[in-house]
């Protein structure tokens, strides 16, 4: 059935490359992803998939299904882009691959259910359409909201500068907002009237960089102040900042949030304004699976690491990155980064597996133009190529070996044993769209 599945990915490479490279025209930023869930809807009813489910608090985030019964295998698909990443460094642009990676997991998808089909086999797969990540929003809210309960196991990946599966866990973090409500007057005339949200903002970020000497050193803490007043001549009456907090896991993140919070409440006593706390994601660590994780990397040295031309490398080299492309497939990492993904939240609900695959050059920057400039050039269909098949030969996998199954799930249950999923976001809260240059969306807190 390996070759059957692979060769049903010879026939769908052609649209896969093009479902790819219009997304990488579309280009939408987090939450505003209205053509580039539809284009995957779309692919995904074309080839038989039934549209599960959309979520009216979230938007442009959908499960497809195809197959029925379980097991019920999910593979993730992500399609935001990133602003000042576009081909002039001022619009959005993907500077983070992710045109690859929602065309990779969508294709992997339809390439597994027609196996399924093919071979009457009994099983459900299903492709989660997840908004936002690079505003860690999507996941943690669609987990909020039920979209992963009842998985059997779950497939993920990351376009990247090499090739290898990712077991290792990162940092949890809370993304929240605090905004200050003050009294307007005239700066000159009248200032003893007034009350400054802006001093407010000023006050609490002053406490906090004091808080950072008696905190872990694996804690971070980063902010921006994103509404500051109009008008040096006028007393601000509103003010908003926003924080990223990030530790070692849940249980640390909220310890360090309650001192954050008593940052933002001692600076609202200071300066007589009122503070309203909001919070907008709270991420999980990723719980790893070596089971899965085995599997994975078995599935990613059949199919074998991306093969690179010297067209390739002249092509990268010409935008700037000349260290050439990494070859091979590196060992299974097992490290803890202080990176934070809303991905680890489902691995809370469902044994989750991970790898990346080489797309651009090494040396290039993250978060940069030139990983979009470079998503959408022949060397990044070879990678997107490489993903779309081991996910979808891990699927069969997982669909096919009980014993696989029985291992996954064995160790998820043992590593989560005891410990409740939290989503943290009040049950009933919108995601939330980020008021951004770019973004036509409506901002909706």
């Amino acid at each position: 059935m390996q070759k059957k599945l692979l060769a049903s990915y010879r026939g769908l490479r052609a649209e896969a490359e093009a479902t790819a490279l219009r997304l990488h025209e579309l280009s939408e930023l987090p939450m505003c992803e209205v053509q580039s869930a539809a284009l995957l809807r779309d692919v995904l009813s074309s080839h038989g998939f039934r549209i599960e489910r959309e979520f009216d608090l979230i938007p442009n985030a959908f499960i497809a299904a195809a197959g029925r019964g379980r097991p019920v295998i999910g593979i993730l698909a992500e399609y935001d882009a990133l602003p000042d990443c576009g081909a002039d460094g001022r619009t959005p642009g993907h500077g983070c691959g992710h045109n690859l990676l929602g065309t990779a997991s969508t294709f992997a998808a339809i390439a597994l259910a027609r196996v399924l089909k093919a071979n009457s086999i009994r099983g459900t797969v299903k492709l989660f359409g997840c908004p936002a990540e690079e505003t860690l929003v999507g996941k943690c809210y669609m987990a909020r909201d039920g979209a992963f309960d009842r998985l059997d196991a779950c497939l993920a990946w990351h376009p990247g500068a090499g090739t290898s599966v990712n077991n290792g866990s990162g940092a949890a973090m809370d993304s929240i907002t605090y905004e200050f409500h003050g009294k307007t007057s005239h700066a000159a005339a009248d200032p003893h009237n007034g009350r400054s949200a802006l001093d407010a903002v000023e006050i609490m970020n002053v406490a906090v960089n004091f808080l950072r000497e008696h905190i872990p050193s694996n804690v971070r803490i980063h902010y921006a102040i994103m509404d500051g007043g109009k008008a040096p001549n006028v007393v601000p009456p509103y003010a908003r900042s926003w924080y990223y907090i990030r530790a070692r896991d849940r249980k640390q993140v909220e310890e360090i949030s309650a001192r954050v919070d008593n940052c933002a409440r001692a600076a609202a006593l200071a300066t007589d304004t009122e503070m309203h706390r909001t919070i907008l994601a709270a991420c999980y660590d990723r719980v790893p699976n070596d089971a899965l994780s085995a599997a994975l990397d078995r599935n990613l040295r059949t199919v074998g690491a991306p093969r690179f031309s010297a067209a390739d490398r002249t092509a990268a080299a010409e935008l700037g990155p000349d260290g050439g492309f990494a070859r091979g497939i590196g060992s299974v990492s097992t490290g803890r980064g202080t990176a934070s993904s809303d991905e680890a939240n489902v691995s809370w609900l469902a044994p989750l597996g991970r790898f990346n695959i080489a797309c651009w050059a090494k040396g290039t920057p993250g978060h940069h133009l030139l990983i979009h400039q470079q998503s959408q050039l022949p060397a990044a269909m070879k990678g997107m190529a490489v993903a779309t098949k081991a996910l979808a030969l891990t699927g069969l996998d997982l669909m096919t070996d009980t014993d696989l199954r029985r291992q996954v799930k064995r160790e998820f249950r043992k590593l989560t044993k005891g410990k409740a999923y939290d989503p943290v976001i009040p049950a009933g809260q919108p995601a939330p769209v980020q008021d951004r240059p770019g973004c036509p969306c409506e901002a909706s807190e």
